[in-house]
Order: C-alpha cells, then sequence, then structure tokens
C-alpha cells in the first residue's frame, strides 16, 4: 500500500484511538481497576445493594498504588487507644474489652493496622468474626462487603454514596477525610467506571 494510502488509513485510527483513551488520571486509574479486577468486584457486590462502580472507586482511593492486593497501613493513633484499653480499661467504640485484656502487643499491632483493597481495620475482626488473614487474603472484598453493609447499609439503600465513603474513612457520615478531595474523586471515579462497565473496558467501544 503507498504511504499516502497507508496515512490516510492510519491517521483517523489514531484519533479514534485518542478519543476512546482515558481522559484524565482518574479515569485512566479506573480503567486500571476495572482490567485488574473487574470480575472480582462484581462476584463480591453480587446480591448486594452496592453497585460495582462504588466498590472500585473505594479500592482505587484505598489501596497504594491503586489495586495493590497487598496494601497495609499501621495506625498509630489506633493502637494508642488499643493500649490505653488494655491497660487502664478505657472504651474504645464497641470493642470488647475483655477481649483486648487478653492480647499481646504484636497483636495489638495487627489490630491497629489496615488491611488489603479496601483498608478495612484489623480490630474489625472482633465484630466481623473474621481473622487478619481474612482481610489481607483471598476473600478480602467479601469480608469489606460484609463490613459495609454492617456499618452504613442504611446510606447504601439511599444511594448515599458521599455520606458512604466519609463513613468508610472516618467512621462518620459528616467526618473529615483524610485528604479533602476524598469522597468527591470517589464519586467522580464511580462515575468513570461506570462508563468503563458499559463499555467492558473496551478503548474503541462505539467506535466499531
Amino acid at each position: 500500500m503507498p504511504l499516502s494510502r497507508k496515512l490516510r488509513f492510519l491517521i483517523p485510527l489514531f484519533f479514534v484511538f485518542l478519543a476512546g483513551c482515558p481522559r484524565n488520571q482518574d479515569d485512566a486509574v479506573m480503567l486500571h481497576i476495572y482490567h485488574r479486577l473487574h470480575p472480582e468486584i462484581e462476584a463480591a457486590v453480587d446480591g448486594t445493594e452496592i453497585p460495582a462502580a462504588f466498590l472500585a472507586a473505594l479500592i482505587s482511593l484505598e489501596s497504594h498504588p491503586p489495586g495493590n492486593r497487598d496494601s497495609r497501613r499501621f495506625e498509630p493513633k489506633v493502637y494508642q487507644r488499643l493500649l490505653e484499653m488494655k491497660n487502664q480499661g478505657r472504651s474504645f467504640g464497641r470493642l470488647p474489652a475483655e477481649r483486648i485484656r487478653m492480647l499481646s502487643d504484636a497483636e495489638l499491632r495487627e489490630l491497629a493496622t489496615s488491611y488489603g483493597l479496601t483498608q478495612i481495620m484489623g480490630y474489625h475482626c472482633l465484630d466481623l468474626g473474621c481473622s487478619i488473614q481474612d482481610l489481607s487474603g483471598e476473600y478480602h472484598l467479601l469480608w469489606s462487603i460484609a463490613y459495609m453493609q454492617r456499618h452504613y447499609l442504611s446510606q447504601i439503600v439511599k444511594k448515599d454514596w458521599e455520606a458512604c465513603f466519609r463513613i468508610h474513612n472516618t467512621g462518620r457520615a459528616e467526618g473529615t477525610t483524610h485528604r479533602n478531595d476524598y469522597a468527591e474523586k470517589g464519586l467522580l471515579r464511580m462515575q468513570y467506571y461506570a462508563e468503563w462497565e458499559k463499555k467492558k473496558g473496551n478503548l474503541f467501544a462505539g467506535f466499531f
């Protein structure tokens, strides 16, 4: 094929490719999450009122880098509260004091660490009935869904996703998130993910 004819064929194709590419970094992150985790995300939310887009956006905000299953973060302030609970009997949420008193320092540190794609705190194992290994293992997303349904089901039913993001990150619907744009980015990334779901992650969807 002569060069001029090749160019006439390739130039439109190039612009089609550009049109289908992610629009910005947030959009690119959600495309990455889609290709990396969508079957697991879809399986985890199946039968619930939680849309795949919410779980995907939460993963993009909580794991580092986005989609890293091995994400974990030790929280010194939580550890201090657990120490005070063990040694001084001070209450911390609804955690059972008798169980905390029996734990070693290493176990307290595990409870004061968040794990996995959605960074569930270790101490939630005490009310979820799971282990630290569950939070960091193969079925992490299923335990994440259980946590969400236990802690902010009413907001899920109302589809108040901003409140859901804030509760997940801070424990309160009006909580101040660790980054100012956390909930805003969550809502935006939900939209991007829903679009990639419709296109099945295909850059050329709708063009051919």
